[in-house]
C-alpha cells in the first residue's frame, strides 16, 4: 500500500513541472483509475484519449446536470464545479 502511495505521489509531481495545481492533477489521474489509457484494454468506459479537452468538459457538465445517464459519472461529476471541470478537461486534453 505504501509503494503505491509514493508513486502516485511521484507521478503527481512529476506533472508539476507543467504548472498544473496538485488537486487537478490527482483528479485527472482518478478519472484513468477506470477509463483506461489504451482503447485496447477495455471497450467501456471509453478511453478518455478519444476527447479533446471542450469535449469532456461538456461531457461532463452533461452527467453534473443529469442530462446524460451513467454509473458512477453523475454522482461524480455532481461535486465538480465549473472550474474543476476546465481544470480536469485541460489537464486531459493535453495528454500525447
Amino acid at each position: 500500500m505504501r509503494r503505491v502511495q509514493i508513486g502516485t505521489i511521484a507521478v503527481a509531481l512529476c506533472f508539476q513541472a507543467r504548472a498544473e495545481k496538485l488537486d487537478t492533477v490527482l483528479a485527472a489521474l482518478g478519472c484513468l483509475g477506470c477509463h483506461a489509457d489504451e482503447e485496447e484494454q477495455i471497450p467501456e468506459p471509453a478511453s478518455l484519449r478519444r476527447f479533446d479537452a471542450k469535449e469532456m468538459a461538456s461531457l461532463l457538465r452533461e452527467y453534473r446536470e443529469g442530462k446524460r445517464s451513467g454509473t458512477v459519472m453523475n454522482r461524480i461529476a455532481a461535486g465538480l464545479t465549473n472550474q474543476d471541470i476546465e481544470a480536469i478537461a485541460g489537464f486531459l486534453g493535453k495528454r500525447p
